[in-house]
């Protein structure tokens, strides 16, 4: 069965700083994470990297824009059994402390 132990989580981004999406999951056979923004698949690009490294899948979004803002889905598949883990991406501006 499919055990997810880290769950995707919403992630608040700088203007212009990457965003990680991390996922932790347990499967045997190895699932395959398939990635999807506002239900459009993603693929590796200068834009998305998609990292795989044994349990640990992720996903970064290079150079974060207000156009990434939205919800990102990992679809995990390992044959036997398959669940969508969802979260959102937020883009701020630089903000001045005084």
């Amino acid at each position: 069965p499919l055990s997810v132990s880290q769950p995707l989580t919403d992630i608040n981004v700088l203007l212009g700083q990457p965003g990680t999406f991390n996922l932790t999951c347990d499967a045997f056979p190895t699932p395959k994470v398939t990635w999807f923004f506002n239900d459009t698949e993603l693929k590796n690009s200068p834009k998305h990297k998609i990292e795989a490294k044994q349990n640990l899948f992720s996903l970064t979004i290079n150079k974060c824009d207000h156009p990434d803002v939205g919800t990102y889905r990992a679809h995990i598949d390992n044959g036997i059994d398959k669940t969508d883990h969802t979260a959102k991406l937020h883009v701020g501006g630089t903000f001045l402390h005084y």
